[in-house]
């Protein structure tokens, strides 16, 4: 499942980042497979959106988490 197909509050764990570029990014601030997100904001009209780990929230564009590829956690 895509990032981007998350429910808003989802808390989801990160299998595969599979843009290179955008995988670069994303782990130099420590967002590498393994690790569990929570999806906070997804702004209408395609806008960007944002998910929290640990203290740290982070925005991305929606075109980007097109390539996080995100395994559901149970509530």
């Amino acid at each position: 499942m895509k990032l981007s197909e998350i429910p808003k509050q989802s808390s989801v764990k990160i299998l595969e980042i599979t843009q290179p570029f955008l995988r670069t990014k994303l782990m130099e601030m420590g967002i590498v497979p393994g690790v569990e997100i929570t999806l906070t904001l997804k702004a209408p009209f395609y806008g960007p959106i944002a998910f929290a780990y640990g203290n740290t929230q982070i925005s991305i564009r929606l075109e980007d988490a097109e390539f996080i590829q995100v395994n559901p956690l149970a509530p």
